[in-house]
């Protein structure tokens, strides 16, 4: 059985940086090989883009496109400032090499 100390550390315990590197490609996996998200990544661009112009261009259901792009937010590949959408130098990367 493990004491109050050993229950801490195993919790507070980080991924060792095999386990980082393996859920970061994950997760760049997830974002590269779904279409709406190489969409979204493709449209948005080097320059960035706004909301109803994505919409508009890709046709995509409002809560379709809230979804994925709360999904790219949350994995740092895309930032919203004031109304408009940017790729992050990840998300430029993604962008690269789709």
């Amino acid at each position: 059985m493990l004491d109050d100390d050993e229950l801490d550390s195993l919790i507070d315990a980080r991924p060792s940086e095999r386990e980082r590197v393996k859920a970061e490609h994950e997760l760049i996996h997830k974002a590269a090989s779904h279409p709406v998200r190489r969409q979204l990544i493709k449209e948005i661009g080097a320059f960035g883009s706004r909301k109803n112009d994505i919409l508009e261009s890709t046709g995509l259901d409002e809560k379709v496109f809230t979804y994925h792009t709360e999904f790219l937010i949350n994995g740092e590949f895309l930032n919203i400032i004031e109304d408009k959408y940017f790729l992050t130098d990840k998300g430029l990367d993604l962008l690269a090499n789709i």
